[in-house]
């Protein structure tokens, strides 16, 4: 795989992963679309992983501060930013919006911040933009497999280590499923497989997109999913069902997902909107919260009615708040790029 050049198929595989948690979100209180809010929720976390890690680089002469100050300012300034600026919105509108989808309204600016600077979404936290708990669990994920990657050279000692952080994950579900680490490091522990995973793909990706290996992913993806569906996977709040059953059907229908990037090869749409994905994960909430609870009738409709006029709102809901959210991604980048973890363009 190219270190230098940017992949069309990356983008695209990225464009379903952000697509998929934005229709898993306007489908949140749909009553008749929750084997399909399941469906989606089994995948599109650990896609987003595998990507994470299939991109994932250190360079040579990289030192940890350097990695760190870099990793801070594309993740987690954003992450702080935003989450602190959507407690306005929340303040003046949340009560109202809470009580028509029968959530809790409560809201303590002490509480918030201080959820805010822990950086854990669990029990209630984060409640302004749910979404922004994946950014500090993908910063602390790709601090530690800079250890890994960095540090350890040999892929044998390698693959000991990321064991020896599976178990811990496993162990930390069995014994410590009340104790939630700052800034998403359970994440990082129980999910971390992913990450890995993508990042040794990277010499192999390409072969994924053989019809066989394709197959041969769906088939595992649907069948351990199938087992493992009598309840939701909620990946921000480290509930799995079965771990391994869920880690098993988010690779394999992540590798699925990534082999028919592959063969799409081009879809300029798509690559479009895996380019803008931090923009539309900061922002496609909100957009959807307004589309659940101040469209009359259609939100009625949208919350009851039946499975084909609910999916179909939310799939228009889904398009336009990712249109919405690239556009105000592409005024915030001409102004300060900064605030969704992008740089200013030299001139």
């Amino acid at each position: 795989m190219s270190k230098s050049k940017r992949l069309p198929f990356i983008d695209i595989a990225r464009a379903f992963a952000m697509l998929s948690i934005v229709l898993l979100h306007a489908l949140s209180t749909a009553s008749h679309g929750g084997e399909i809010y399941r469906f989606l929720m089994c995948f599109n976390v650990p896609l987003f992983f595998v990507l994470s890690g299939l991109t994932f680089r250190v360079k040579a002469d990289e030192s940890f501060w350097h990695f760190l100050k870099n990793k801070f300012l594309r993740i987690m300034l954003p992450y702080f930013i935003w989450s602190l600026l959507f407690l306005i919105p929340y303040y003046i509108f949340g009560r109202e919006a809470s009580a028509e989808l029968s959530q809790n309204a409560s809201f303590d600016i002490v509480s918030q911040v201080k959820s805010i600077l822990y950086g854990n979404g669990v029990a209630g936290a984060l409640k302004q933009n749910t979404p922004l708990w994946f950014l500090p669990a993908l910063f602390s994920t790709e601090i530690l497999y800079y250890f890994i990657v960095k540090k350890i050279q040999k892929p044998k000692f390698q693959m000991l280590t990321l064991l020896g952080i599976v178990l811990v994950g496993f162990l930390s579900i069995l014994f410590m499923k009340d104790i939630y680490l700052p800034w998403g490091i359970n994440s990082a522990l129980q999910i971390g497989l992913c990450f890995y995973a993508g990042f040794l793909l990277k010499n192999y990706v390409e072969k994924i997109k053989h019809p066989l290996i394709l197959i041969m992913l769906l088939i595992v993806g649907i069948v351990s999913y199938i087992f493992n569906a009598k309840q939701n996977v909620i990946w921000s709040d480290y509930v799995y069902q079965n771990y391994a059953l869920s880690l098993l059907s988010g690779l394999a229908f992540s590798g699925f997902f990534l082999g028919i990037s592959q063969i799409i090869g081009h879809a300029r749409p798509l690559e479009f909107i895996g380019k803008n994905t931090m923009a539309i994960l900061i922002f496609h909430k909100l957009i959807i919260v307004v589309a659940q609870t101040k469209l009359g009738a259609i939100s009625k409709l949208y919350a009851d009615s039946n499975l084909a006029l609910e999916l179909t709102i939310a799939l228009g809901v889904t398009i336009v708040a990712t249109l919405i959210s690239i556009l105000i991604g592409i005024v915030i980048r001409k102004i300060l790029p900064q605030l969704i973890g992008e740089q200013r363009a030299r001139a």
